[in-house]
C-alpha cells in the first residue's frame, strides 16, 4: 500500500555537502548559522509563510549545504506555493539522497499524479533493475559509515598481520573481508557520489514544451508537447539544446533552459 503523502517540515541539523566540507571543518560557525536558518524556515514554514521558508531553504542550499530533509522541506515549500515542477524536482534531489524515504517517496508520487503528462515506463532489463535495487538499498549515511568501519577492519587486521605475522588466522580473514567490503561498498559510494555511469535526469519547468524532432524551432519539426513536473533521461547536448528521452521511450529535443537536472 503506498504511503501517505505528508507535508510536515522537517527539523534537524543540515547535513553537509562536499563543497561545504571544508569550510565548516575549518571553521564551525557556516554549519551554525544555516542550521538557524533551517531552523527559521522550519518556523515560517509552521506559520504557512512557504516563501519565507523557502528563501530561508535556498539560502542554506546556496551555501554548498545538502540534506535529504532539506530537499525535502524546499520540495514541500514549492508544493505548497503551487510551483509543481520546482516542488517535483527537489523531491527528486531528496529521493537521490535517501532512495527509500517513504515520506519523500509518497509526496512525490502525489506531486507527479498532479502533472499534465499521463506517461506509462517501459519495463526495465532485470540486470538494470538488479543494479539499481543494489545503488539504492542502503541510505547515504549508512553506506559511508560501513564503508569507513570496512576500512578501518581491514587496515587493522592488516597491521596486526604486520606487526605479528603469527596471527591467528582470523585476522588474515578480516583483513580479506574487510578487503572485499571496502571494494564493494566504496565502489558503489564512489558510484552514488560522482554520478558515473548514472542516467542524467531532469524536470521540465515550464508550463508547456514542444519537444522537436531536431535541435531547432522549426514548428514543423515538433513531434509532441511535455509539460511542467514531467521527468525526462538527457543523453546528448548540442549547444543549447538536449535530446531527452521519457519513460515511455519517447525521443526528442528541447531547449536547455526548459529543463533543470536533477
Amino acid at each position: 500500500m503506498t504511503a501517505q503523502a505528508t507535508f510536515r517540515a522537517r527539523p534537524g541539523v543540515v547535513a553537509l555537502a562536499v563543497a561545504g566540507l571544508v569550510a565548516t571543518v575549518l571553521q564551525p560557525a557556516p554549519l551554525h548559522a544555516q542550521d538557524e536558518l533551517f531552523a527559521e524556515g522550519n518556523r515560517l514554514y509552521q506559520q504557512e509563510d512557504y516563501q519565507g521558508a523557502l528563501d530561508n531553504y535556498l539560502r542554506v542550499r546556496e551555501a554548498g549545504f545538502e540534506s535529504p530533509g532539506l530537499y525535502y522541506n524546499i520540495g514541500n515549500a514549492y508544493f505548497k506555493a503551487n510551483e509543481l515542477g520546482r516542488a517535483i524536482l527537489y523531491y527528486e534531489r531528496a529521493r537521490r539522497l535517501a532512495p527509500n524515504d517513504a515520506d519523500i517517496l509518497a509526496n512525490l508520487e502525489l506531486a507527479r499524479s498532479l502533472g499534465a503528462d499521463e506517461i506509462v515506463p517501459l519495463p526495465r532489463f532485470w540486470l538494470f533493475r538488479v543494479g539499481s535495487w543494489w545503488m539504492n538499498l542502503l541510505p547515504r549515511s549508512l553506506l559511508i559509515g560501513l564503508t569507513a568501519a570496512s576500512y578501518l577492519m581491514a587496515a587493522g587486521a592488516v597491521v596486526m598481520l604486520v606487526l605479528r605475522p603469527g596471527a591467528a588466522a582470523w585476522t588474515r580473514r578480516a583483513a580479506v573481508a574487510g578487503g572485499i567490503l571496502v571494494l564493494l561498498l566504496g565502489t558503489t559510494l564512489a558510484v552514488r557520489e560522482t554520478g558515473i555511469g548514472q542516467p542524467l535526469h531532469a524536470i521540465v519547468l515550464s508550463a508547456e514544451v514542444g519537444v522537436q524532432s531536431a535541435p531547432s524551432d522549426d514548428p514543423a519539426l515538433q513531434l509532441f508537447v511535455i509539460h511542467e513536473g514531467t521527468r525526462v533521461r538527457v543523453d546528448r547536448r548540442s549547444e543549447q539544446w538536449l535530446e531527452v528521452v521519457l519513460d515511455d521511450g519517447k525521443v526528442g529535443w528541447v531547449r536547455a533552459e526548459v529543463l533543470e537536472e536533477v
